[in-house]
């Protein structure tokens, strides 16, 4: 979607500001660094929910076991496909704008809006075929998190403080992520 097709994004710019850059998360790249650890546990998982729940069925089992493992087969087939077409549905509907001032991520009708001038901090994600993604991190959340490890006493019991400061933008397999980088540095 062009922006300059639609003049939607016009009614959320401030005075001198102005687009220099749009697009969309492109298709591929779903799996994630973590993935190396979930795709693992989440087959064990469903198997494992799965054997339950084909037992429950086969065996004279109570009603109630039968009725329990459902949304744990559920959970596990969420875990092993569902995450990933959630997440290709996700980017279909997301489009990030960047102007001369801040970013914008739309989706649907949420928006959220990063001045990255503020928050330069960026972890950047390249791949071989030249999309990456770009995520930026809050400096006062970067503050408040080493604070917090500084003075964290139990390891299990993280503080509000700690949960509400842990967010970031991300701008998330874009194409051309060097191009994006060029734009965000002027």
């Amino acid at each position: 979607m062009d922006y300059q097709q639609h003049n939607w994004i016009n009614k959320y710019l401030m005075p001198g500001e102005y687009v220099v850059w749009n697009g969309r998360p492109g298709k591929g790249q779903l799996l994630a660094p973590y993935d190396i650890f979930m795709v693992p546990l989440s087959i064990l998982w469903c198997g494992f929910a799965i054997v339950w729940e084909t037992t429950a069925f086969i065996m004279p089992a109570p009603f109630f076991f039968k009725l329990w493992g459902i949304p744990f087969v559920c959970f596990g087939l969420f875990m092993v496909f569902g995450r990933f077409i959630l997440k290709s549905y996700i980017r279909k509907k997301t489009i990030y704008v960047i102007t001369n001032k801040r970013i914008f991520s739309f989706r649907k009708n949420h928006i959220k809006t990063l001045d990255y001038h503020m928050n330069p901090t960026r972890n950047v994600t390249l791949h071989q075929d030249g999309t990456g993604s770009i995520r930026f991190y809050s400096t006062l959340m970067l503050n408040s998190l080493l604070s917090e490890l500084d003075t964290l006493t139990d390891f299990f019991t993280p503080t509000q403080t700690f949960s509400q400061n842990s967010q970031h933008f991300e701008l998330e397999n874009i194409p051309d992520v060097k191009r994006v980088l060029k734009i965000l540095s002027n």
